[in-house]
């Protein structure tokens, strides 16, 4: 028997906390997201695969078996969840006995480790600063990162997001990043001391600093500027971000369903000597955005570059297309690209002007079986760039389009018959070859630098040529509705 089941029913508000500390666990959400009745796969981003694991997770914290809990709509929310646990509880639970405890809301607990003195001759919040970068950049509790736990071994912070952590307290104390120290920093008080060994005894901490430190070299197409990539956990955007960054840019890597993709995208742009940091969020939700602006304001202080690369929109035949999937089609695609630009304008306007780059498809003007959502909401996308361009044009902005085809990758995979249309798509498409990520890259790079300054609300149709043939854009024998598989892109993950 559980220990939940032995202390009798518990109270839905009890059991919803409870849930929503163990979805906490799994998606490293901040609670104050993680609310009662938020729509886990269209407003938090969740999807079947992350669900299963909330789900395993409140099994093992409850003592039920994972196969009981809710599944499709009746776990739309934490709420729905705690309900049906309730349930599940109270048909197990024997008579309460007398006074019965509420079981306390389960806390991460620190290993235990001695506590290190302060570093001589280092400033007395030196310690606190290292620490609430570290917790900041890793998202831990600060009590879990105490000066002597091993930060691999104890606290699992790789080569990777230990590079990020430093690079980090580089720019806030006002250091040179340098070459990397000749031994390993194995707990907080190695880092700390290695900081007061470049600042030399007697030194005080530096202020924060507002710009980022450049080497001393030729500079970089994109030195010095800030760059947003919508939808950069994977696919085309993540390719763009890492374009960008090799370019010199600081990007700001912006995902929504692929949370870890992206989280994975910046550390990886980190690794290879770029600037990156990753904002959770979705373009459709006018909270996430704010928090996605007012970070980039504080942290980088304004905006260079914005490029709108979240998408979504169902790929199946055109009379299986719900309302629902076109309000979420046009508020991820079109409303999203219009918050995001308004977002951005007076980031830009503080640094003497910007670039803004769309992202369409060239079937918004030609006809594609299985497009029909996508092809008809990316027009709009094509309309509200040429509207961007002549009202953002006084203050220095500049906003194209770019209009890709069928492009190699896991987006291809999501159509019926993928293979069959993929060999179709390429002999209808002169020269015989689709177009890959890294020619939209291309391309999106050659828009945002000086050399296309007098380019403005245009669309730039990159697909090989498909879009000028008709051949392979129709069906082979359209098969029946009711036939097909119908799936949808997911917002951001594009």
């Amino acid at each position: 028997m559980s220990p939940s089941s032995r202390l009798g029913p518990l109270s839905h508000a009890h059991v919803l906390e409870r849930i929503r500390h163990c979805a906490a666990t799994v998606t490293r959400y901040p609670l104050d997201i993680l609310t009662a009745e938020a729509q886990l796969e269209d407003e938090l981003g969740i999807d079947s695969v992350k669900l299963a694991e909330i789900a395993a997770v409140v099994a093992r914290e409850f003592g039920l078996a994972v196969e009981r809990l809710p599944r499709g709509a009746k776990a739309r929310t934490l709420s729905s969840i705690a309900e049906q646990v309730v349930l599940l509880l109270s048909e197990a639970a024997p008579a309460p006995v007398a006074a019965p405890v509420a079981p306390s809301i389960p806390k991460p607990v620190a290993v235990a480790a001695p506590v290190a003195p302060p570093v001589a001759g280092a400033p007395a919040d030196l310690d606190a600063r290292v620490r609430g970068v570290f917790a900041r950049v890793t998202r831990y509790p600060e009590e879990l990162l105490t000066p002597e736990a091993d930060l691999e071994d104890e606290l699992g912070i790789d080569s990777v997001k230990l590079a990020e952590v430093l690079a980090v307290l580089a720019k806030e104390l006002g250091l040179e990043l340098g070459p990397r120290p000749s031994r390993r920093l194995r707990t907080l008080s190695a880092v700390t001391e290695e900081i007061r060994s470049r600042q030399g005894p007697g030194v005080p901490t530096p202020s924060p600093v507002v710009s980022l430190p450049v080497a001393v070299r030729s500079p970089l197409p994109f030195e010095g500027k800030v760059a947003l990539v919508t939808g950069s956990g994977k696919g085309i955007g993540k390719v763009i971000a890492q374009r960008l960054a090799s370019a010199g840019a600081t990007v700001v890597v912006n995902s929504f369903h692929s949370r870890e993709e992206g989280e994975r995208t910046a550390q990886e742009i980190i690794a290879a000597g770029g600037k990156a940091l990753h904002v959770w969020g979705s373009v459709a939700q006018e909270e996430h955005l704010e928090r996605l602006f007012t970070t980039i304001s504080e942290r980088l202080g304004g905006l260079d570059f914005l490029v709108c690369n979240a998408s979504n929109g169902m790929i199946g035949p055109f009379d299986r297309i719900a309302p629902r999937d076109w309000d979420k089609a046009f508020r991820t695609c079109v409303t999203g690209t219009y918050e995001c630009a308004m977002r951005a304008r007076p980031l830009m306007a503080r640094r003497g002007g910007g670039v803004i780059v769309t992202m369409s498809t060239s079937m918004s003007q030609r006809y594609m079986y299985d497009l029909g959502c996508q092809g008809v909401v990316k027009a709009g996308v094509e309309s509200l760039t040429r509207y961007l361009a002549a009202e953002l044009a006084p203050e220095g902005i500049r906003t194209n389009c770019v209009s890709a085809g069928p492009v190699h990758g896991e987006l291809l995979g999501m159509f019926p018959n993928a293979a069959g249309r993929v060999t179709r798509w390429e002999s209808a498409t002169p020269g015989g070859q689709l177009c890959t990520a890294e020619d939209v890259a291309d391309v999106t790079e050659l828009l945002l630098g000086p050399k296309t300054q007098r380019v403005n609300g245009a669309v730039w149709v990159v697909d090989g040529g498909l879009s000028a043939t008709v051949d392979g854009l129709l069906p082979e024998g359209r098969p029946q509705a009711n036939g097909h598989d119908v799936r949808a892109l997911s917002a951001l993950d594009s």
